[in-house]
């Protein structure tokens, strides 16, 4: 079993995407694998809960926290 396949489908993760965030671009998420869009998707389900201490989401530490761009 591939990573992606234990995570579920692109276009099934597209959808329970979308589900709770309308606004999202369905041709944007799609250029997205399986394993990012699983965890933009945990993300997105744990904002929805109340926020305290069960609340927690952990950034996994392969993305920095801040990011800054320096103008032309």
């Amino acid at each position: 079993m591939t990573r992606d396949h234990a995570l579920g489908s692109v276009d099934h993760l597209v959808e329970s995407i979308v589900a709770l965030n309308p606004g999202a671009d369905r041709q944007w998420l799609v250029s997205f694998d399986a394993y990012d869009l699983h965890r933009y998707l945990q993300h997105l389900e744990c904002a929805l809960e109340p926020r305290a201490g069960a609340s927690a989401w952990e950034r996994l530490g392969d993305t920095p926290a801040i990011v800054s761009r320096t103008a032309a």
